[in-house]
């Protein structure tokens, strides 16, 4: 039976949630520790963003600071989210070279995830997986799951909702209308729900929870979890992990990397031979969002694309960015640079296809100046 270690480092800052399991993952990649499995919590509540997504575009980052709501970019894919102490994470890094974990992004949150739902199931609760990466009950959502890769090391990160706090998760999201948070508000309760609004009084406490998750990795994955700490090389990159989150270069990213399209500030009408638009598409693997610079004979200046989805490896949409620039708005053109990139760079984007991100593109006829 194979040692994994555990590492229960109980109530954290909030930026040492994200950054905690980003510190292992490289520990792991350069072969000082063995797989593991971390619980924790946050101490205050923060808003947590997708490495892809641009925090202009998807925060009200003015009602955030009002609030003294941190806002956290992470190092994986995915949506924004609130998350708090309400909540229990389970973060899991694993070796690449580990035989039982699969390869493939679906493989990895079915074998990965496979324990949380019978936890759940083990409190009552008729939980079941959701490709791509949910958890859910009778249609709603109890767990957000992401992944990733970091260097040599595959990691899941997770949480399970004991109760949420819908109005402030509503009041970040970067809103257009009052009308339209109201509905907002209103399907976010359809969607997500809680372990306190399933069980109630049932509700199990956080320590009762930790056994249980403990007991089911153990049991389906096949291994035994010994108690740990974190080593003195992890406690370091944690602090420069921290520097780095904190940096206004990583925050903001996307602002930094292209100014005249992710700026909340940027002009929409560059020239008169030049226009920015904007447009979106929901693939099953999430929200793709296109910012384009195009030129007046149609022809793409300069490209952001963003959204609440998995790249693997993530650093590479940039590549898809770089060729899509000089592209007219044709389908035959853009498709074959989305397939050029695919073919170049091995990249896998679970629940989207290449015709998802053309779709994407070509639909700015349709997009708004």
């Amino acid at each position: 039976m194979d040692q994994w270690r555990l590492v229960d480092v109980g109530m954290l800052p909030s930026l040492d949630t994200q950054t905690v399991y980003h510190a292992v993952a490289l520990a792991r990649s350069e072969g000082i520790v063995p797989d593991t499995l971390i619980l924790c919590y946050p101490e205050n509540p923060f808003i947590c963003i997708g490495y892809h997504q641009v925090i202009n575009l998807e925060v009200d980052v003015d009602f955030c600071n009002s609030r003294g709501i941190p806002i956290v970019r992470r190092c994986l894919g995915g949506g924004t989210v609130l998350l708090d102490k309400n909540q229990l994470f389970y973060q899991v890094i694993v070796g690449r070279d580990n035989p039982k974990i699969p390869l493939g992004v679906r493989g990895l949150f079915e074998t990965l995830l496979r324990p949380v739902v019978y936890a759940f199931q083990n409190f009552g609760i008729p939980a079941e997986y959701k490709p791509i990466n949910d958890i859910e009950v009778d249609g709603k959502k109890i767990s957000g799951n992401g992944a990733g890769l970091v260097e040599k090391a595959n990691v899941l990160t997770g949480n399970m909702i004991f109760d949420f706090d819908y109005d402030t998760m509503v009041s970040c999201f970067k809103i257009p209308s009052e009308k339209f948070k109201d509905k907002l508000a209103t399907s976010l309760r359809e969607r997500v729900t809680t372990i306190k609004r399933e069980l109630g009084d049932k509700t199990p406490s956080r320590e009762v929870a930790k056994k249980t998750l403990i007991s089911c990795f153990e049991k389906f994955l096949d291994i035994q979890l010994v108690y740990s700490e974190l080593t003195r090389k992890e406690g370091e990159l944690i602090k420069e992990l921290n520097e780095q989150y904190n940096s206004d270069e990583w925050l903001f990213m996307h602002e930094h990397r292209k100014p005249n399209l992710a700026s909340p500030t940027r002009t929409l009408k560059i020239s008169a031979r030049s226009r920015i638009v904007e447009t979106t598409f929901k693939a099953p693997g999430g929200l793709i969002r296109a910012t384009l610079e195009i030129d007046d004979k149609n022809k793409i200046v300069d490209v952001l694309v963003s959204g609440d989805f998995w790249v693997y490896p993530k650093e590479v949409l940039k590549e898809l960015e770089n060729t899509l620039i000089g592209c007219n708005i044709d389908e035959k053109e853009i498709l074959n640079a989305i397939y050029h990139f695919y073919k170049a760079t091995n990249v896998k984007t679970p629940g989207m296809l290449p015709e998802h991100f053309a779709k994407t593109i070509l639909s700015t006829k349709n997009a708004k100046t």
